[in-house]
């Protein structure tokens, strides 16, 4: 009887020292799929993010310097003319452009731009983003998110004598098309 436990023993020895069996291993497969899902879910997710926070700190950053713009046009002795400025290059009044801006194009073909850059068309005066990923900026339509300096003037107010200049203002906002 001892030799049959003994040999018993043995055999399930042998048995744990030989390694995974076929169920243990597609357990273990299984369990390494889910995780590597999971995590390319959130990686996924935080490159959408960096997508999104990208584009708002750049259209912040024109929005400051358009400000900054026509504060000093209005500082004494100086006049700035909004026309002019919604006419312009707004990444040129920033001190440093985006990393991925690639310049001034003019009517530019689908295959010249890649996504993931800025670029400004200068045929319609606009600041133009190519999404990498449309999921991040929710429902946007097209693949291209644009941007303009708008022009605005406040009403007429029918109490200041004729004459007096009305204030004009300027913002620069995300257009559809």
């Amino acid at each position: 009887m001892d030799r049959n436990v003994a040999t018993f023993v043995a055999h399930k020895q042998r048995r744990l020292q030989q390694g995974f069996k076929l169920f243990e291993f597609g357990v273990a497969v299984a369990i390494f799929a889910i995780l590597v899902t999971v995590l390319l879910q959130r990686v996924w997710f935080y490159q959408d993010q960096a997508e999104l926070v990208a584009v708002q700190q750049v259209v912040a950053n024109v929005q400051t310097a358009l400000n900054y713009k026509v504060a000093q046009g209005k500082l004494p002795g100086n006049t700035v003319d909004l026309t002019i400025l919604s006419q312009q290059n707004p990444v040129a009044w920033l001190n440093q452009p985006p990393a991925n801006y690639l310049g001034e194009l003019d009517a530019p073909r689908e295959a010249d731009v890649t996504s993931g850059n800025w670029y400004f068309d200068q045929h319609d005066k606009v600041l133009i983003y190519l999404l990498n990923k449309r999921s991040s900026f929710g429902s946007a339509p097209l693949k291209r998110l644009k941007f303009k300096v708008k022009l605005f003037r406040l009403p007429k107010n029918p109490a200041k004598p004729s004459g007096t200049i009305e204030p004009d203002g300027v913002a620069f906002e995300a257009v559809t098309e």
